[in-house]
């Protein structure tokens, strides 16, 4: 019902607009007692014809008759030597638009049977602009076509008659260097002169450059030998009138006119050429379609605007429109309650379906230990992400994109907005947000609560702002040095909050996806381990997780991707990749490596092998590091990295490691701070709940891999 009501609206609205008749006006353009014509085509001043009759010598054109009886004179400029072929004389909305005019576009050969006569133009210290609606443009075989743009920039494309084009579709549709080839030019250009050389040296064959308005393509396409490129093609320019001096703008922007600085324009209510005298004449409003809306009543027209009379069918009418205007307010309220109470529906529909009943049941038996995830609505974080603007988003990729919100209390949150969430996977879901509203620890992202009312769940987490640590490594910043002290820190932070997930809680949580986009710093420049989206809580019982691989390039455990059992030992392989990124400031996969080691782990244990550490050791650190403990830190990432899990210490054994080194020389102070936060944590799960389970995807920046996926290629932001 409310879509009808739009279309009878819609419907009445065009019907009033069709009403009136089209009428046309025609003002003079040349200045009195000046030629306005030159054959068939209308000469607007400041151009003219004639002593007197244009603004100044770079506006003279010169009507010549042609050489054949039959064909229409000829417009030339001669400030410029150039023929003119037309002028726009187009109206945007009311104004008459007389910037524009087209001349004989000057072509490049090579090859070909006619020469190169005329073939540049330079535009240097007129009044004339070569305008962005031109295209550069080459045809022909063989054919690699340049020119010089502004400054030091050169554009240009080649062309061939080749295979080497993607399908006969594309050839036909566009020019892309099938036969032709066109790109655009840059703005304020006013020197057109090419360069035609042959891409294969040797080939005979006609190549020709030249700029145009025209859209060429391959079905369009016309061989360069044919005579139509034997002289010229049409080309678009724009003229400028510098109206900043007073004597200029006195002399050219007069009654009922104004002025930008360039050119000229009628004021509201008059039409005509602003240039001539008296050019700008009142319009009758009441002719003219749209240019009034005195609706029913009468249209009186006044110099320069137009009144409205009532009359007795206005007077009718204007009844019988109100009429309609109070049912269609009235209607129109109908249809927003209806549109409310549908959404409220929907609201509760979603709310169901996301586990919203599942949460709160699950929060009621557990709030004692559940007490600081809250439930918002879908209107408290559109309101905080400002209707989710693609402006707010702090990152996206295959589980979800995450916006930068504000509360109503001013708190800065960042919204994971997920993507759809599978029903069978809903009981998973709802335990992994208790799960992670349980976890307390300094170094971990805290959730602060969800929204279950919309058709995607969406999880509310703290904001972190300085950035992740693959930022901070790959693009270093002057106000936050990344020395071997910090780096080293960084690490003991992290694997401080690792060690606290797999042993300091009463169920390990695995995090499944270690890597340093997912190292957050604060404002403190503290670290954060950030997105548990793809992260597995497993009972004490279980030695481990059977799940589909899932991960990300250059980080994932290969013992992992061979068996699908992930432990916590596979966390302990990603951190160990993140520590040599720390020692190396290299990235987890790089092209530029060899093929063998592009993975920065086989690069690194290639390395070690070899007694080549200093080699491969970061440039920022090398200076200023504490030797014994690079050596130390590199052997630990080792062991992390060994390929037989049980080789490698967990990750209790590598914060004490870690430990050991961040506090030598600074006492037992930190070793104490940290004995405090690592006293065992009780996280309840209710018993109805599984603990093995694939929850949603709803990590930003993952990768997954199937077990029979192709081979691992590096990650498109790394």
């Amino acid at each position: 019902m409310c879509c009808d009501l739009r279309r009878f609206f819609v419907a009445l609205i065009l019907l009033r607009i069709c009403q009136h008749a089209a009428a046309s006006t025609s003002f003079p353009l040349a200045k009195r007692n000046c030629k306005g014509h030159c054959g068939a085509v209308s000469v607007p001043y400041p151009f003219g014809i004639g002593q007197g009759c244009y603004e100044n010598k770079w506006f003279e054109i010169v009507c010549r008759n042609s050489n054949s009886s039959d064909q229409q004179p000829i417009l030339f400029l001669p400030s410029i030597k150039r023929q003119v072929t037309n002028f726009n004389l187009g109206y945007f909305f009311s104004l008459l638009v007389l910037t524009k005019f087209y001349i004989q576009s000057p072509l490049k050969h090579s090859g070909c049977s006619i020469g190169d006569a005329d073939s540049s133009l330079n535009l240097t210290g007129s009044p004339f602009f070569i305008t962005e609606s031109n295209k550069f443009t080459a045809v022909g075989c063989n054919n690699k076509a340049s020119m010089k743009a502004t400054g030091l920039q050169i554009l240009g494309c080649e062309t061939t008659c080749g295979n080497k084009i993607r399908s006969y579709k594309d050839a036909n549709e566009s020019c892309i260097g099938y036969k032709c080839c066109q790109m655009p030019i840059p703005p304020d250009l006013q020197v057109f002169d090419a360069t035609v050389d042959k891409l294969e040296p040797g080939k005979e064959g006609c190549q020709v450059a030249f700029l145009t308005q025209l859209t060429l393509s391959g079905s369009l396409f016309t061989p360069p030998e044919l005579s139509e490129y034997n002289e010229y093609t049409t080309m678009e320019l724009e003229w400028r009138l510098d109206l900043s001096s007073m004597s200029s703008t006195v002399l050219l922007c007069k009654n009922n006119t104004f002025g930008d600085g360039y050119q000229c324009s009628c004021t509201d209510g008059y039409e005509g050429n602003p240039y001539l005298p008296d050019g700008c004449q009142d319009i009758d409003e009441c002719r003219i379609p749209h240019s009034h809306n005195c609706g029913m009543n009468k249209c009186v027209n006044v110099i320069g605007s137009y009144r409205c009379e009532k009359t007795l069918s206005a007077i009718l009418g204007g009844t019988l429109s109100s009429g309609l205007f109070l049912l269609a307010v009235g209607m129109w309220l109908l249809c927003k309650v209806h549109r409310k109470r549908k959404a409220a529906k929907q609201k509760k529909k979603f709310f169901k379906r996301n586990g919203g009943l599942l949460l709160q049941q699950q929060t009621h038996v557990l709030q004692c230990s559940v007490n600081r995830t809250k439930l918002f609505s879908s209107g408290d974080l559109e309101k905080a992400t400002d209707k989710f603007n693609a402006s707010r988003i702090l990152g996206q990729g295959g589980q979800g994109t995450v916006y930068k919100g504000m509360l109503e209390d001013g708190m800065i949150v960042a919204v994971k907005k997920s993507k759809a969430l599978e029903e069978e996977n809903l009981e998973e879901f709802i335990n992994e947000i208790i799960l992670l509203s349980q976890i307390n620890h300094r170094n971990v992202v805290k959730i602060l609560g969800c929204c279950l009312e919309t058709e995607v769940p969406m999880l509310v987490y703290e904001f972190i702002p300085n950035r992740n640590l693959f930022d901070h490594l790959h693009n270093p910043s002057e106000d936050f040095p990344m020395t071997w002290e910090v780096r080293l820190r960084v690490a003991w932070e992290v694997a401080d909050a690792l060690s606290y997930l797999h042993s300091a809680t009463s169920v390990p949580v695995y995090h499944r996806d270690v890597k340093s986009t997912n190292i957050l710093l604060d404002e403190k420049h503290s670290a954060k381990v950030s997105d548990f989206g793809i992260s597995r809580s497993v009972p004490l019982d279980d030695t481990h997780l059977t799940t589909v691989v899932q991960g990300t390039v250059g980080y994932v455990d290969p013992e992992y991707l061979q068996s699908n059992h992930f432990t916590g030992k596979s966390d302990v392989y990603s951190f160990g990749v993140v520590l040599i990124e720390l020692v190396t400031g290299g990235r987890p996969v790089s092209l530029l490596r060899p093929q063998e080691v592009r993975m920065l782990g086989a690069y690194f244990l290639e390395a070690m092998r070899n007694d080549r550490l200093h080699d491969i050791l970061d440039a920022r650190i090398k200076e200023e590091c504490d030797q014994e403990e690079v050596l130390a830190v590199a052997k630990l990432a080792r062991r992390c990295l060994s390929l037989n899990s049980e080789h490698r210490p967990t990750m209790r054994d590598v914060f004490i490691e870690l430990d050991r080194m961040q506090s030598k020389g600074k006492g037992t102070q930190i070793q104490a701070q940290k004995g405090e936060e690592h006293d065992h944590i009780h996280i309840s799960i209710p018993e109805s709940m599984s603990l093995s389970y694939t929850s949603p995807d709803i990590v930003v920046e993952n990768s997954s891999f199937l077990p029979d996926s192709k081979p691992l290629m590096p990650h498109k932001t790394q």
